[in-house]
């Protein structure tokens, strides 16, 4: 059996030993006193709080109590006074977690994802929708302010018209819709059977009648006129005016100076001019305004 030798030294043999030192070479040396020094917290990397053990469905989580803490509904929860008797306290260890119910553990898992990543890296997480939604989800769910607010932009730029609408309706940022409506009627391909699931029955109304209207409308309008053609007024059903009259355009609502005023309706309708973008937006933040339903 090896044993350790004692060599010459004279100290005695029940000293205390050393505290140990690493160097910027790794190597451990120790300090002759054994005194500890003036030393700082990593304001990153030096934890103080406990883990909280969570059970979400058949999965454990041990996560940290500060990131929990930046829900009003978790901080609220750890601030009820603690249950009487010898049982150890809930999510005081994996045998005794908290356990969640009504959300899905890789929801959850989103959720965690976003809370670490935007703590420990220096990049700006650029996640999809499928980490975004749930994680986003979560965080209303429970009020994480913060985090709302960090994922807000990064929703705005990563998810598509259809996932916006969806979210918007569910968390009320309305702000989105008009905007991502308006895109799907304007844009060339229709509606899919996948994103007309995922949208509310008057959204799917909306965008295939704006659609039908959009669409030939700017048919018509293509077909009747021509870039840098002349036209007699009984063709384009307008007529000059001198002089100029400072007015808002019946058509797209601009204010300013109008040389032009319309004497047949018929005219009027073949130009499609209830159809560009201009009165589409007016219509559909109209729609808006009014609570994004038709009524009954």
């Amino acid at each position: 059996m090896k044993k350790m030798s004692t060599g010459a030294s004279n100290k005695a043999t029940n000293s205390v030993s050393p505290q140990p030192v690493i160097n910027s070479n790794t190597s451990i040396k120790f300090s002759e006193d054994g005194s500890s020094k003036m030393t700082k917290r990593h304001p990153e990397f030096f934890f103080t709080d406990t883990l909280v053990a969570i059970q979400i469905e058949d999965t454990l989580f041990n996560v940290h109590k500060h990131h929990l803490n930046e829900s009003e509904v978790f901080l609220d929860m750890f601030k009820m006074p603690k249950a009487g008797g010898n049982n150890p306290e809930e999510g005081s260890s994996p045998e005794y977690p908290i356990r969640i119910e009504g959300v899905s553990a890789s929801d959850f898992a989103a959720l965690l994802t976003v809370l670490y990543a935007r703590q420990f890296s220096n990049n700006q997480l650029a996640p999809e929708a499928s980490l975004i939604i749930p994680a986003f989800r979560l965080a209303n769910m429970w009020n994480f302010s913060a985090l709302r607010a960090y994922l807000l932009p990064l929703a705005e730029k990563n998810l598509g018209d259809v996932d916006k609408i969806a979210l918007a309706g569910e968390f009320g940022i309305k702000n989105w819709l008009a905007p991502a409506h308006i895109h799907l009627v304007q844009r060339e391909e229709p509606l899919t059977t996948a994103e007309a699931i995922k949208l509310p029955i008057d959204s799917v109304l909306l965008i295939s009648r704006m659609r039908e209207r959009y669409q030939a409308g700017n048919s018509k309008q293509d077909s009747m006129f021509q870039v840098g053609g002349y036209y007699c007024d009984q063709c384009s059903g307008f007529t000059t005016i001198e002089p100029c009259l400072c007015s808002p355009c019946a058509g797209c609502g601009t204010a300013g100076t109008v040389a032009l005023k319309c004497h047949s309706r018929s005219a009027l309708a073949q130009m499609a001019l209830p159809y560009t973008d201009n009165v589409l937006e007016r219509e559909v933040k109209k729609w808006v305004e009014k609570g994004c339903s038709f009524g009954s």
